[in-house]
């Protein structure tokens, strides 16, 4: 039998992962079962920072926390001696029984940010807030685990290969940009494990890494299950800018709401964008450039700044860094197209894109509504579709850009998926005549709204040109390539 640190005896592993093994122990001076964390240290990494990091959670005492006993070091390896839980993890709660009731998620979430309040007060930052962070007792007591772990693991002063610490999926996108962990960043956390468990998925994890740092920084997942309260709390935590992001006071009473069975709440003070630049509509697509990989600009600035190396294969010599949406300031050079299109119907500058539902349609039912996605091929080409109109052969699933309504409403128009023809070059249009700009119709794809509507919260979507095809975009800036208008506002 293994015994560590002469007084903690091995008996069993519990699981293992990113960070290392769990073990099942006994302290054999207190006559307790304990769990033993075996931490993987990279190369390099800070015993002293990782000792102090786990003191540091050791003094949290809050019941929504896996109490952290003791840290010790032995033969080159740290253990963090724990309190043992035996119960499953949220993710392993979700995997077996689907999506959560909403109420249930709430009061989850209740516990969770409980938990993260006492840490804040300490001055501690989770770091890992996530599904398999966050372990269910019997009736539906919350204990939030590995505080410290993450952050004591993840030494600035290394660079590190192919890794990053904490779980991307689930990490906020400022921490992708170079800033430090934050509350606010754990409050991010905590939104995309609600939306795991309230929708039955992640919101943004992808095959990969890099698809999945994309799908943080371009993407707003859909909704499809969640309303009311909760609905706005996931909200209002998932939004890009850090100052906009609901506080925990904020989230407190929205989750309080939603665990009464609440069916709606006051709008939270976020906006999904940074203000965008006015939005305006320009002639036929220009230029013939190869689409790159979509990760290309913020993805290279993200990975540089974590200090991890992901094998991208960009086609553009120099990348240009994105950390934010921003206008397009330079014109690229213009080349005949070989096909021309119509000059579409002028779209409205773009504005706030939250609004307040007033007395006169806060009570009309929403429209039904059908989720826009975005798919791509190999090749570079893009697609995007609803249930009404299936990508062609060859295209995968990327990410959705949100919902457009089924059918029309005051203040919509229809959105059609085109094709040039001739060419291998797919895009949508507002052409209200159906008849896409004198190119290829394939179909009405929905509705989208020509200004934000009034019963909820949107986003603009834009038409954008890479050259030797078209594709669609929720960035501004279209990814560093060409905007050609705003089609309009699809909902969140």
């Amino acid at each position: 039998m293994r015994v560590v640190a002469g007084r903690y005896a091995i008996s069993a592993e519990l699981g293992r992962g990113g960070m290392g093994v769990v073990w099942r122990a006994e302290d054999t001076v207190l006559g307790r079962p304990v769990a033993l964390k075996e931490l993987a240290t990279p190369p390099g990494t800070s015993l002293e920072r990782v000792m102090r990091e786990a003191r540091t959670a050791g003094r949290l005492n809050d019941p929504g926390v896996v109490t952290v006993y003791d840290v010790v070091s032995e033969q080159g390896a740290t253990f963090i001696v724990m309190e043992l839980v035996v119960a499953p993890t949220l993710a392993d709660v979700i995997e077996r029984a689907g999506p959560l009731d909403n109420r249930r998620v709430a009061a989850l979430g209740l516990q969770v940010l409980g938990a993260l309040e006492s840490a804040h007060a300490a001055g501690i930052v989770h770091r890992d807030v996530k599904p398999s962070n966050i372990m269910v007792l019997p009736g539906d007591r919350v204990k939030l685990a590995d505080f410290g772990i993450a952050r004591a693991l993840d030494d600035p002063s290394l660079t590190q290969t192919g890794g990053v610490m904490g779980s991307p999926g689930y990490m906020a996108p400022e921490l992708f940009a170079g800033a430090g962990p934050s509350p606010a960043a754990d409050l991010w956390s905590l939104g995309a494990t609600l939306f795991h468990a309230a929708e039955g998925r992640a919101p943004f994890q992808r095959t990969t890494t890099a698809a999945t740092l994309h799908a943080i920084m371009y993407e707003q997942p859909v909704l499809e299950r969640t309303r009311g309260p909760l609905a706005d709390a996931v909200r209002g935590l998932l939004t890009q800018s850090a100052a906009d992001r609901l506080t925990a006071p904020e989230l407190r009473r929205l989750l309080e709401a939603a665990r009464a069975g609440g069916v709606s709440a006051p709008p939270s003070r976020t906006a999904w964008l940074a203000t965008p630049s006015p939005a305006t509509v320009d002639g036929p697509p220009k230029g013939k450039r190869r689409l790159p990989l979509v990760l290309t600009g913020v993805a290279v600035a993200v990975i540089a700044a974590l200090g991890a190396i992901f094998l991208l294969k960009p086609d553009r010599t120099t990348p240009a860094p994105v950390a934010a949406p921003a206008s397009t300031s330079a014109t690229p050079t213009p080349t005949t197209p070989k096909h021309s299109t119509k000059k579409p119907t002028p779209s409205p500058s773009t504005s706030a894109t939250s609004a307040t539902p007033s007395s006169s349609t806060a009570d009309k039912p929403h429209p039904a509504e059908v989720p826009l996605i975005r798919y791509h091929q190999s090749d570079g080409g893009h697609f995007s579709g609803t249930k009404k109109v299936s990508p062609p052969a060859g295209f995968t699933k990327e990410g959705v850009f949100g919902s457009l309504v089924e059918k029309a409403e005051p203040g919509t128009r229809k959105l059609f998926a085109c094709k040039v023809k001739d060419q291998k070059d797919w895009f949508t249009s507002t052409d209200q005549s159906g008849k896409c700009e004198g190119q290829q119709a394939l179909g009405l794809l929905g509705h989208l709204y020509a200004n934000p509507p009034s019963w909820g919260t949107a986003r603009p979507i834009y038409r954008c040109n890479a050259g030797a095809s078209h594709f669609d975009s929720l960035d501004a800036g279209c990814e560093g390539k060409t905007k050609e208008l705003l089609l309009g506002y699809v909902v969140v």
